[in-house]
């Protein structure tokens, strides 16, 4: 399910805990946590800015950690 920047701004705010898959369907992930709302790239991509690296990541990367 591919979940739209609005969406996912409505429901986790800035610091929300996530785990970051650089290759898609790979097991490495990177724990860290959002620093940024996320937002539509110009094709439609929606994206966050995570702690700890640059530029945007695909929401389709991203898994958010359950407490």
């Amino acid at each position: 399910m591919t979940i739209t920047a609005t969406e996912w701004n409505a429901r986790y705010p800035i610091g929300t805990l996530v785990r970051y898959y650089p290759i898609i369907g790979e097991d490495k992930c990177i724990k860290s946590k959002t620093r940024s709302e996320a937002w539509e790239l110009g094709h439609g991509a929606p994206v966050v800015l995570i702690d700890g690296s640059a530029g945007g990541k695909l929401l389709k990367a991203i898994e958010v950690v359950e407490s």
